[in-house]
């Protein structure tokens, strides 16, 4: 088999297109374009690098898709331009001759009689059945009509592979095979860094005139911005716009429950060509052209939002630190002089998550929160995630707080009891209270009288002795009591002791709680009706803490929301052809499917009081035979009458 004929065979095209439709599947179920970390996150390391191996991230414009749409449109273009004129031919045949003993073995082959054969009635009455007509003589004396309809239908084959053609040359012509080819040459290369759009490179821009791409722009309002930013692979390239954008104001309703209902983008457009400006509002699913480009209204996120936080010492009673911070800014706070760094990724007023007993989850705004970098001096990162307002779990108010170390962990969360007033101060005042050494003495010796020692002596060794169990609770939490019972304890004993430890520091704490509200009685806080609970709550987060990765609870005062709009913009010369492929695709099924061909032989012997009836079509199936059976009783009605 030569290369032609294996380009022009049906089963490579087949083949082709099946693996077309195969990558179509994986781009529609795998989210496109998306971060590599969401990508880590979710498939973990191994099948990350995988799939970015076979290019599945971007599979519309991955080198191997865009041979395969070539491939494609060269043989479906062979075979075209091969079979085509035989489909015309066809169209036009009449299939005039044909051998009438070739008719009377015909599968639909019957004989009709008839008083006066009426030719010329006949053959209006065909045509009337919107059959095209032509006669011949056979043998010079015979009459023979041949009659077609349904000529059409074969015209589906031609509209249903030059639609995979035309389909195919759009997906290419938004292949961005143009940057590909600069790629290659090193013409251009994709910026893997952060950096000021003033500091990028020229190899990372794409001029105005590239021919197709599909970026996207984030816009605070009173801001304006002439580039946006095409996401590829694990960097991104500067796309240069033939316009200016600004967001004169950004809109957003809410529904009750905090979820987003609509938002919308007044956008003042300049062009650079001619300085034409063009006010128009976009909004989702309402987008805007302009030069060529279109403009989507896509998300919304944070444009910069300034907030007043306190850094909540979590392990000291050192009053708190106030830190005015911004979000996408570097925030430096020097902290035991020390440099800390952090790094405010995304404020948001609203979060709307499923809450709730497991079978009656609905959803719900638990309120504002904020995502944010804790980076020490060696440059070293962990990611923050805090919620403002407490949430309910397990019918109580904890204050949440999610660390990771990076990207490809889930959060783990740092739960901080609420107080009876659902605010920090309760837990404020306990961090106080368990740092303070006068009053750990007093509740250890109270607890000691309650044990019934008779002796001072060994009343007061005891006391010294649950001081030393709480302390040691107080600079590492539990995890400091299982080291020395570790260390100390024999192996069968361990448990035991453990649940005697864990006992006295629940009693400390207990009493701290009740010293404090004795001598400050009309302090709220602990106005529970079992402050115990609060107590052994207050304790776990204290001693999650040292686990949590920061000594400091950050905490929002106040702050200025600023929202930002998430614009896309696109350049898709190949949509109009892609949507010019899929009308001519509906229109070759319904040719194919809807359109019956078929083709009828009547012949009448000189003499005979009889014509003989033969019908054919390139597909006989069940439509087909009912199709004939109708015509063979029409024209028995014909000559009936």
């Amino acid at each position: 088999m030569t290369f032609s004929q294996l380009m022009s065979s049906m089963r490579f095209a087949i083949s082709m297109l099946s693996v077309v439709g195969l990558a179509s599947i994986i781009g529609t179920v795998l989210q496109q374009n998306q971060p590599y970390e969401s990508y880590i996150v979710n498939f973990g390391q191994f099948w990350f690098e995988l799939f970015e191996m076979l290019s599945l991230y971007n599979v519309y414009q991955a080198t191997w898709f865009l041979l395969i749409l070539f491939f494609l449109v060269a043989s479906t273009s062979l075979c075209v331009y091969r079979n085509t004129p035989q489909v015309v031919k066809d169209i036009q045949r009449f299939q005039e001759n044909i051998r009438e003993e070739s008719l009377k073995r015909n599968k639909y082959a019957l004989e009709v009689p008839f008083k006066d054969f009426k030719r010329l009635e006949l053959i209006d009455f065909l045509k009337g059945m919107q059959f095209k007509i032509r006669e011949k003589k056979i043998n010079g004396q015979d009459d023979l009509i041949i009659a077609k309809k349904g000529d059409f239908q074969k015209l589906g084959y031609i509209f249903t592979h030059m639609a995979i053609i035309i389909i195919s040359i759009g997906g290419l012509m938004d292949g961005n095979l143009v940057f590909k080819l600069k790629e290659s040459m090193g013409i251009k290369q994709i910026e893997m860094q952060d950096k000021p759009i003033s500091e990028i490179s020229k190899k990372s821009w794409l001029e105005i005139s590239n021919f197709s791409y599909r970026a996207n722009m984030l816009l605070a309002e009173g801001e304006s911005q002439d580039v946006a930013v095409i996401p590829v692979k694990d960097g991104y390239l500067i796309q240069d716009l033939p316009f200016s954008v600004s967001l004169k104001d950004f809109k957003i309703e809410h529904y009750a429950s905090g979820q987003p209902r609509s938002f919308e983008s007044d956008l003042v457009i300049k062009s650079k060509k001619n300085g034409e400006i063009l006010t128009r509002k976009i909004s989702v699913n309402k987008p805007l052209t302009f030069e060529g480009v279109t403009i989507y209204q896509s998300d919304f996120q944070d444009g910069g939002s300034r907030m007043n936080l306190d850094l909540i010492d979590l392990h000291s009673i050192a009053g708190p630190l106030n830190m005015k911070a911004e979000v996408f800014k570097h925030n430096v706070m020097i902290v035991d002089n020390k440099k800390v760094n952090f790094e405010f990724e995304d404020f948001r007023l609203f979060n709307i998550l499923d809450i709730g007993p497991e079978k009656n989850k609905k959803p719900k705004n638990v309120g504002p929160n904020f995502r944010f970098k804790i980076r020490d001096e060696a440059g070293q990162a962990r990611e923050y995630e805090t919620y403002q307002l407490p949430m309910m779990v397990e019918d109580r108010y904890f204050f949440m707080s999610g660390m990771r170390n990076s990207p490809q962990e889930d959060y783990k969360y740092l739960r901080i009891p609420a107080d009876a007033d659902r605010s920090l101060e309760g837990f404020t005042i306990f961090k106080s209270l368990i740092h303070n050494g006068k009053k750990i003495d007093k509740a250890a010796n109270q607890l000691a009288k309650k044990n019934l020692i008779e002796t001072k002596e060994v009343s007061q060794d005891l006391a010294n002795s649950f001081k030393a169990i709480f302390e040691n609770f107080v600079s590492g939490g539990y995890n400091n009591i299982a080291m020395s019972i570790d260390s100390n304890v024999p192996e069968e004993k361990q448990e035991q002791v453990a649940s005697t430890y864990i006992k006295i520091i629940h009693l400390i704490a207990d009493q701290l709680i009740l010293d404090y509200q004795d001598n400050n009685p009309t302090s709220t806080p602990f106005n529970f009706d079992d402050v115990t609970v609060f107590s052994q709550d207050a304790l776990n987060g204290y001693s999650d803490s040292f686990f949590y990765g920061s000594n400091f609870w950050v905490e929002l005062r106040d702050f200025d929301h600023i929202q930002a709009s998430g614009l896309q913009l696109t350049k898709s010369p190949g949509q109009f052809w892609v949507y010019l492929g899929s009308i001519m695709l509906v229109l070759g099924i319904f040719c194919m499917i809807y359109i019956q061909e078929a083709r009828l032989w009547i012949v009448r012997k000189k003499g005979s009081k009889k014509i003989t009836l033969a019908f054919a079509s390139n597909r006989e199936h069940l439509e087909f035979e009912k199709f004939v059976l109708d015509t063979k009783d029409k024209i028995k009605r014909f000559y009936s009458h």
